[in-house]
């Protein structure tokens, strides 16, 4: 009976042992050595109650391999008792066992029981060896009789019933309670993982018309070769189960790539004819996808989305895979409901930061990080930038979010530098309001002091746009910035109207070439000449150059062959969350020493 029931039965249970231990000394001589064993399993107790209602995982543990840590304790310690007190010859506490016994039996199962019965018989030996007692008693054989009862009848009742809660009888499949357990132990264990998970929801089209038509044994019948066809299709650790009526969910490892080649092996096989009582018969199915850490935090949630997608899949014609797809923010929710949770997320540190190397052109290696922006909400998943940021542009709460984003870039760059990472930089953007923000520069200034990082290695990086809003601000506000030993890029370069004799004035660094041109330099001869002449004015004006929106080889030889100085986009990475740009950096660095 996997609930969290058992492991308040459990951890509340063994609270009676330091009692009847108390009961014990006062009725056995007082013996000083039970007031040790009262303390211990005091202590123990304690543990298993902090378990259970501080950290919540003493169910899973009692789910999961650890219950062999939890029955060896109590083994270790019965054994004590039973071995190391004087106990008067007329009396016998032998039978603890069966208490503990009980829990096992009743909360866990046979096999748990069974393994616990053995020990305790163990233990049994151990009383009669070191109290010089004869073993083969009346006592023994009523207290093997009680554990003999309790195999026979509490365990197989206890995993007949946990069967029953938890499977479904005619598929055989776990059903959606286990379903759900399974589900909250996977987000446990990716909680600190960039693994993923993948939810699916699928249902037969024309089931109702097939169960109607032909039967409900026929439905039965089919419902038993789809969830046999699934079975066999799904990756090696995959749960599938049957959530009711003709829905069965899917949960697996892995982002979004690996669940569309399981969502396509799945449909392949149903889409196959199946033959019930003779007659030959199609049922497709449609497919619901959610992500996790993407489209939730926790299962409710996820097990909600990929309902939501299944619906979108039934909705356009059946026979479809869908993804959930987060509705646009004007749809989702009511301004003041977004703007309401965006303060929220600047209250609660709701924000993240993902980072996209950019590397030198030259030599292959990272010189800078570019600091991007990720709002996990801790029930809609990850909201993408263009959902929140304009919103937070309106109403100023740019200002927290951008001090909160540069806070964490230049804390974690100054970690990894101390912890021996090749020196790089990091970029952070500034948007039109931070650029014009009174205190900006004693904000920075704030930031830098706190963490410690070399403000040589902080770029920060302005729209061409937001520059040339009022030129003359611009350039008394760089100054000031410039000043600080800061490096200043001019982001989008090509997208604004640029006057070049404001921006020879402008006390930048370096220029970065928007994506838009990027991506068209080998189907568009407008392009590439627009990339070139950037490239060439950049040098021209003694400043670096940055190829923003790298896809392909192609892209990057181009830039290499313009001497294009930096460049960055998926090509090299995508932007990453820390451990996932850490892992990436090592793999970097290794290849770079090994070339």
């Amino acid at each position: 009976m996997n609930s969290n029931n058992n492991a308040a039965f459990f951890s509340l249970g063994h609270a009676l042992l330091p009692l009847i231990l108390s009961l014990l000394y006062l009725l056995e001589g007082q013996q000083p050595v039970l007031i040790v064993f009262i303390l211990i399993s005091s202590l123990w107790t304690l543990v298993l109650l902090w378990r259970f209602a501080v950290t919540k995982d003493l169910q899973n543990h009692l789910l999961s391999g650890s219950v062999w840590w939890y029955m060896a304790v109590d083994t270790v310690l019965i054994g004590g008792i039973f071995a190391v007190p004087s106990w008067n010859a007329g009396f016998s506490p032998t039978w603890l066992v069966l208490l503990l016994l009980a829990f096992y039996a009743v909360e866990i199962g046979l096999r748990a029981a069974l393994i616990f019965s053995t020990l305790a018989f163990v233990n049994l030996g151990l009383f009669a060896y070191t109290q010089d007692r004869p073993f083969l008693t009346v006592e023994t054989f009523l207290i093997c009789m009680g554990m003999v009862l309790f195999l026979i009848f509490v365990s197989k009742m206890t995993d007949h019933l946990d069967r029953i809660a938890h499977y479904d009888a005619l598929t055989l499949l776990p059903n959606r309670v286990a379903f759900r357990e399974k589900l909250d132990d996977a987000i446990r264990g990716n909680a600190n993982k960039d693994k993923g998970l993948a939810v699916f929801f699928l249902d037969l089209d024309q089931f109702k018309y097939i169960n109607d038509t032909m039967g409900h044994v026929a439905g039965d019948s089919l419902l038993k070769t789809v969830a046999e066809r699934l079975r066999t299709k799904l990756p090696n650790g995959a749960t599938l189960a049957r959530m009711g009526g003709d829905e069965f969910a899917v949960l697996m490892n892995g982002g979004s790539e690996e669940a569309g080649r399981a969502a396509e092996r799945m449909s392949e096989a149903l889409n196959a004819s199946v033959v019930v009582e003779g007659k030959e018969i199609f049922a497709t199915s449609s497919i619901g996808i959610a992500l996790f850490p993407q489209d939730g935090q926790n299962a409710d949630t996820i097990m909600k989305n990929a309902d939501s997608a299944l619906y979108a899949a039934k909705k356009d014609g059946r026979n479809n895979v869908r993804y959930y797809t987060h509705p646009a923010s004007s749809e989702r929710f009511e301004r003041v409901t977004m703007e309401t949770m965006l303060r929220h997320a600047v209250e609660r540190n709701e924000f993240v930061v993902y980072y996209q190397p950019r590397v030198d052109t030259t030599t292959g290696k990272t010189i800078c990080l570019e600091a991007l922006v990720r709002w996990i909400h801790p029930e809609q998943g990850i909201i993408p930038p263009d959902e929140f940021i304009p919103l937070a542009e309106e109403t100023g709460l740019i200002i927290p979010i951008g001090e909160q984003v540069l806070k964490i870039a230049c804390r974690q760059l100054k970690r990894w530098l101390d912890e021996g990472y090749p020196r790089m930089g990091v970029s952070v953007n500034l948007s039109p309001r931070q650029f014009g923000y009174a205190n900006l520069t004693d904000s920075i200034r704030k930031v830098l002091k706190e963490t410690g990082l070399d403000p040589s290695l902080l770029e920060l990086e302005v729209t061409e746009t937001a520059a040339m809003q009022d030129v003359n601000n611009a350039i008394v506000i760089l100054h000031q910035l410039k000043d600080m030993g800061l490096k200043l890029v001019i982001d989008d370069f090509g997208t604004g109207y640029s006057s070049l004799s404001y921006l020879k004035k402008f006390p930048i660094d370096g220029l970065k070439i928007d994506r838009s041109f990027i991506s068209g330099i080998h189907e568009s001869s407008d392009d590439s000449a627009i990339v070139t002449a950037i490239i060439v004015l950049a040098k021209t004006l003694n400043l670096h150059v940055t190829g923003e929106g790298v896809e392909t080889a192609e892209q990057y030889w181009f830039l290499q062959d313009k001497k294009c100085d930096e460049a960055q986009g998926y090509y090299f990475g995508k932007p990453m969350p820390q451990k996932m740009l850490q892992e990436w950096l090592d793999v970097s660095n290794t290849l770079a020493q090994s070339g």
